[in-house]
């Protein structure tokens, strides 16, 4: 038996005759229990004002609208764009807006929407080929935002949440992991989505942290030094560091640095913690 959300999209791809396409990514989320799982986990109150990134038919506009201050739904694509203006236009705390999410300037969109003390939630079932540019987007208003819950590809979620030393760990694993606390909120199969996707999904949530867990003595060249580490990475870390002059280190210097930062040498960057990289960077830093 199917769920009434998946009745309900199957309705309206009927009535609007719309194909899904798939350079898009466009898998519509037809499970009721996630959609509850999504919506408890976000903890809506009627003073929230949310920014829902994608959405689509409508379907999960029209609960969050039913719960928060307003709403304010962001679609891409033109022919969804419509129904969403036809299947909506009785909510008068819903704001549509066309636009990619890729480009969006976050900060000018909600500016209207809320004080510039007061934080949003976003909500968002991204696209597993743009996921990671609309998560870096967002991360420059991290400070206007007090949760954001994205359901992705679960291999992407897995890489958010990797720990040293795994297949997953890696340069993405840190950055998200020094802006936000990542939690694993729901595994979703392929049969949650229509048209089926060929991978399995995670429901996230991503709490922005207050503070860094780590201190850093210029945030730019930390990141500059955590790409570096994980270019080529079935090189040892003095070796792969040595193939980045931009950092500018000369050659002959990396072992002595990572000796001083009571790094080993001969270790590969996917076993370094964050903790680590800093104290790399900072060393680096102070010559």
């Amino acid at each position: 038996m199917r769920d009434e959300l998946h009745q309900q999209v199957l309705y309206l791809l009927r009535k609007y005759r719309i194909f899904p396409k798939k350079r898009l990514g466009q898998h519509f989320l037809i499970n009721d229990e996630a959609v509850g799982k999504i919506c408890k986990e976000a903890t809506i109150s009627e003073k929230d004002v949310i920014l829902e990134i994608g959405s689509g038919l409508g379907q999960l506009t029209r609960i969050l609208a039913h719960q928060a201050h307003r709403t304010i739904a962001l679609e891409f694509d033109p022919r969804l764009y419509k129904v969403l203006k036809e299947e909506l236009k009785g909510f008068e705390n819903i704001t549509l807006i066309q636009a990619d999410a890729t480009r969006c300037d976050y900060e000018e969109m909600l500016k209207d929407f809320s004080g510039p003390t007061e934080k949003i939630k976003i909500i968002g079932n991204l696209p597993y080929n743009v996921a990671v540019p609309i998560l870096v987007r967002l991360g420059k208003i991290r400070n206007r935002i007090s949760l954001i819950i994205a359901t992705l590809q679960r291999e992407m979620s897995e890489r958010f949440r990797a720990l040293p030393g795994g297949k997953a760990y890696g340069d993405l694993s840190i950055f998200m992991q020094y802006f936000y606390k990542v939690r694993k909120v729901a595994l979703l199969p392929a049969e949650a989505f229509y048209p089926r996707p060929k991978v399995m999904s995670e429901v996230i949530a991503l709490h922005p942290l207050e503070d860094p867990p780590v201190f850093l003595q210029d945030e730019h060249l930390f990141f500059r030094l955590v790409r570096a580490a994980f270019s080529q990475r079935r090189k040892t870390l003095q070796n792969a560091l040595k193939a980045h002059p931009e950092l500018g280190i000369s050659p002959d210097q990396w072992e002595a640095l990572l000796k001083k930062a009571s790094i080993c040498p001969q270790r590969r960057g996917e076993t370094l913690s964050i903790g680590e990289f800093a104290r790399l960077s900072n060393v680096i830093f102070r010559i």
